[in-house]
This record gives structure tokens, C-alpha cells and sequence, in this order.
């Protein structure tokens, strides 16, 4: 298929919005000038349902003042979707404004109760809230017998036992204090590997509301992990959830799923550990689809300045590294990114990426008086597969936004406005949040809401294969993951011009299978499983 023209590339344009939106919200790092690691790190965000009306809200989440006494009035926040374009901040009344040094989120119904709950990752103690099903949430932490301290990163909810329940994976950072920080002399944020990697968490849901932890009992206990991003899906299509860890400043870690409860750390031999040249990147987070249309899962993460995105092409049980091939690497090896989302930003059929990204180190053009988003900013980008897995940059001519140079951390996609297009939230490290709208050309598309057995509001870990205008696409449903974040779970798909769709095969979580034909498309369709 041949590449886009520039003219449909400059007609794919998201707008900036958050100034009439309603969502006012400024993420603080409580940077002090003594460049303690946690500042530079966090500002995860979620789009999903809180309170079951159909409409995504959205939920960002906040640092706070890591040295001193903590700001009570510094929390992550809620905003509550209106239906009309605008939203209003119900933070209080929700129970969600969590004053902990956030970092990210997850989200999923990991009690079957029929609505959805969350996680929340700190730089401390990590929070389950829990959902009554109206949007007001609880904190069922130590109710639920969750004990996770520490460096917390990336989170996801799912099912790796097989059992119907969700479990939860929880990653950690570096072995960090700030009592052994406190006091050194630095001109910057410094590297990663100056300090020890830290174990990540396994979680296995009980049925009654409480988890065990068993993260040694699984084959999943590694001392010296530094992950930022975390895919929990079945990589190698043999129906079981497989974990791959993005890790900072070494190999990544791909934990393959035996069945029974029990994992193999595979990453060397699957091709995921390092780039094409045989080298450990500084991997931030990862996002995962089928770029190039072959049936396959692909995993794509952006990596540190210098380095370039990495877009690893699945290949039945292994993977290669095709970031070159595909140009990526030479459209963002000048970027420091760390939130990457897949998604049909044009609704023709296939993945597009929108990278997320945003400094570590200064500027060295800029002073150190300067404002945050001047001495770390940079900017994000927008790149359009050109249907065979290839991408090109086409930020320039998507809108105002992708020329401002931001401190860029979480960010999610979902359809905010039900109009059919997939809009962009963006929670910036010591900024505020940015809401692009989706004002490209309309084309075809449908979304669904998969309702499993069982009475979850989810259908995490359900796979969905749709088949329009001589095209089949695929999609995972995900409880998390990513870099801190969480965008919209319900499958969307574009279909360009085709005027219906064929054939859309869902396999549930359950590994039980659904076909529907001859679906008329433009909607948001819910189905039931039978």
C-alpha cells in the first residue's frame, strides 16, 4: 500500500481544547533544586467510565512535596465527563483524590461487582480504591491485604491463573530513599544506574475481594528490574497473559506464561531483551497492536534521546527489532519519549502512534532559572502508518500542539466526544494537562463494549478480530500498563470507506468465541457474551 500523500497526512488534526473543557489541574513534582529522582518521574493518567453513564471521564494523577510536609490540597483528580464537551471536577465527592507522590494508575472490575475500580502506584504506598458502582470509591487497601511500598511505576490488571478473576501486577523503579539523597550537590537528574533496581509485585485475586502476593511462587521475582512500562497480554498466542517488562538503562524482561500459575523469563530468546544492534536501551514505556496488519502482536517503546523508539515486530513466539526499517527510529532518535499509544488516529484501518514525550536532563541551551517546561521540555509526536507497519512524522501539520515543547509523562486515548475519532489526554510533569480533540476527516468506525459473563464491567484479556473493505484488525482488551496510564479498553477500530463490516470474531476471556456478521458500523455497539 503506498505511503500517505501530504495532503492526507496535513488532513489528520487534533486541536487543543483543554482551555473550554472545564479540567483545571496542574501537576506538581515539588521539585526543590536538589534533583531528587522522583521529580522527574509520575503523571500517569486514566480515560474510563467512573460512573457507568457511558461517558469516559478522566482521572490524573499528582506528585506532591516530597520534602517537607505533604500538601493535603495536592491530589490526583477526577473529572467527570458532562456529554457535552465539558467536564467538572468531582475529586471530592469521588473519594478518588488520592495526596500521596502519585505516579500512575490502572483500572478494571477486579471484584465482578459490574463497575470499574482502581490502582494507583506512589512513590510510597500504592492504593486500591474501590468502586460502589456511582463513581464513589473507597479505599479497601488493607482491607484487600495489598502491602506495596515503595518506587511504584506501572500497573495492570490481569488474569494470569486462568481462575476468572483479575490479579494485579504492580512494577518498581529503583531501591530509593531520599534520606540518603537528601544534601548531595547536583546540577541535573542523574542516571538510573547509579542506583539499585527494585523486585516487582504479583498480586493473585482470592475471589473475596483480597489478593496474595506470589510473585516468587510465579517465576516472576527479579532483585534488579528498573521498569517504567509493562504489557500484560498473551504475546505468543497460545491463550495464556504474558508479561513484558520495559526496563531503564538495561534488558527488557519478557516473563512467558506456562499455564498452572507459573512464568519463564524468556526475554533473550524471544528477541525483547535488546535493540537490533544487540544493546540494552533505556526503555520508558510500551504499547502494544498489530502495526503491520499481519495478525501478530507488535510492542513499540520510546526510549531515551538518542537511542530511537523501538518497534519490535512480533513473528509467531519471537520477535525482531524494525524500528530502522519502518523509520521510526530515525523520526524519533532526537526525542526523549515515554508514553506510547497505538491507535487508529484516522480511522483508515490501521495503528498510528502518538509518542508522548518529554526530557530528563536539561536543555544545555537553557538556563537554570528558566521555567521547568523550558529546561525539560520537548515535543510530542504524531506518526501515520503508511499500511504496511511503516510510519511517518506528520506532527507538523496535526495542530498547534505538537510545536509546544512539554514535560510529557502519561498519556491515554479514548473517544471523549462520541464522535467516532479517538481524542488524546496528555498529563505534563510540573504543567498542566493538555486535551487534544480529534478533527480529522470523517471516516468509518465502531467501538464496542464487551460485557463477559460473569458480571464484570470488563473484558480484560478478551481478543477481537474485525474484517471490513478486504481487512482484518486486531485488538487486545488490557487492564493497564503502558507508561503509567490507561486509555479507553473498549476496542475501537476505523474502517476507512467500507460501508459495513463483514465479520467481527470476538474470543473471550474465558477462551470461549463470538461471531457476529454484516454489522452496520458508526456506533458504539455493546455486546453481550452468549
Amino acid at each position: 500500500m503506498p505511503r500517505p500523500s501530504a495532503a492526507a497526512a496535513s488532513a489528520v488534526v487534533f486541536r487543543d481544547v483543554t482551555a473550554n473543557s472545564g479540567v483545571v489541574f496542574r501537576h506538581v513534582n515539588g521539585a526543590t533544586g536538589q534533583f531528587l529522582y522522583p521529580e522527574s518521574m509520575g503523571a500517569g493518567v486514566a480515560l474510563f467510565d467512573a460512573d457507568g453513564d457511558g461517558w469516559l471521564d478522566i482521572y490524573l494523577i499528582n506528585g506532591n512535596q516530597l520534602v517537607g510536609t505533604a500538601d493535603p490540597k495536592c491530589t490526583n483528580a477526577l473529572f467527570r465527563n458532562k456529554g457535552d464537551g465539558t467536564f467538572e471536577d468531582v475529586t471530592g465527592s469521588s473519594g478518588l483524590g488520592d495526596s500521596g507522590y502519585g505516579q500512575g494508575c490502572c483500572v478494571a472490575d477486579y471484584d465482578r461487582d459490574g463497575d470499574l475500580d482502581v490502582f494507583v502506584t506512589n512513590f510510597g504506598a500504592d492504593r486500591l480504591y474501590r468502586n460502589d458502582g456511582k463513581g464513589h470509591f473507597t479505599d479497601v487497601t488493607a482491607a484487600a491485604g495489598i502491602r506495596s511500598v515503595g518506587f511504584g511505576q506501572s500497573c495492570a490488571f490481569f488474569d494470569f491463573d486462568g481462575d476468572g478473576w483479575l490479579d494485579l501486577y504492580v512494577q518498581n523503579y529503583l531501591t530509593y530513599t531520599l534520606q540518603s539523597e537528601l544534601g548531595k550537590k547536583r546540577s541535573d537528574y542523574t542516571s538510573p544506574i547509579e542506583f539499585q533496581g527494585a523486585p516487582d509485585l504479583l498480586f493473585r485475586n482470592n475471589h473475596d475481594g483480597t489478593f496474595t502476593e506470589c510473585t516468587r511462587q510465579a517465576g516472576l521475582y527479579r532483585a534488579d528490574g528498573r521498569g517504567m512500562g509493562l504489557a500484560c497480554v498473551d504475546l505468543d498466542a497460545d491463550g495464556k497473559p504474558d508479561v513484558f517488562v520495559a526496563n531503564d538503562a538495561m534488558d527488557n524482561f519478557y516473563f512467558r506464561n506456562l499455564g498452572g500459575g507459573k512464568f519463564q523469563e524468556n526475554s533473550v530468546r524471544s528477541g525483547l531483551a535488546y535493540d537490533q544492534q544487540g544493546a540494552s536501551e533505556s526503555t520508558m514505556g510500551v504499547d502494544v497492536g498489530d502495526v503491520d496488519g499481519d495478525g501478530r502482536l507488535d510492542l513499540v517503546s520510546p526510549t531515551l534521546r538518542g537511542e530511537g523508539c523501538a518497534l519490535y515486530r512480533g513473528l509467531g513466539g519471537t520477535f525482531e527489532d524494525v524500528s530502522r526499517t519502518t523509520r521510526l527510529h530515525a523520526a524519533t532518535v532526537r526525542f526523549t519519549g515515554f508514553s506510547p499509544n497505538l491507535f487508529d488516529a484516522d480511522n483508515d484501518g490501521d495503528l498510528d502512534l502518538f509518542l508522548c514525550n518529554g526530557g530528563v536532563g536539561k536543555q544545555p541551551e537553557v538556563g537554570d532559572d528558566a521555567p521547568y517546561e523550558q529546561r525539560y521540555g520537548v515535543r510530542d509526536q504524531l506518526l501515520l502508518n503508511d499500511g504496511s507497519g511503516g510510519f511517518d512524522d506528520v506532527s507538523r501539520g496535526a495542530g498547534d500542539h505538537f510545536a509546544r515543547a512539554l514535560v510529557g509523562r502519561g498519556s491515554a486515548v479514548g473517544d471523549l466526544d462520541h464522535d467516532g475519532d479517538l481524542d488524546i489526554v496528555v498529563n505534563n510533569l510540573q504543567g498542566s494537562p493538555v486535551i487534544l480533540r480529534n478533527e480529522s476527516p470523517r471516516a468509518g468506525w465502531i467501538t464496542l463494549v464487551l460485557q463477559p459473563v460473569g458480571g464484570r464491567a470488563d473484558a480484560v484479556g478478551a481478543t477481537v478480530k474485525l474484517t471490513a473493505g478486504g481487512k482484518t484488525q486486531l485488538a487486545v482488551v488490557r487492564g493497564g500498563g503502558a507508561y503509567l496510564s490507561q486509555s479507553d479498553p473498549r476496542p475501537h477500530f476505523g474502517i476507512g470507506r467500507a460501508q459495513r463490516i463483514d465479520r467481527i470474531e470476538i474470543c473471550w476471556p474465558d477462551g470461549k468465541t463470538q461471531v457476529l456478521d454484516g454489522v452496520e458500523p458508526n456506533r458504539i455497539l455493546t455486546v453481550r457474551q452468549r
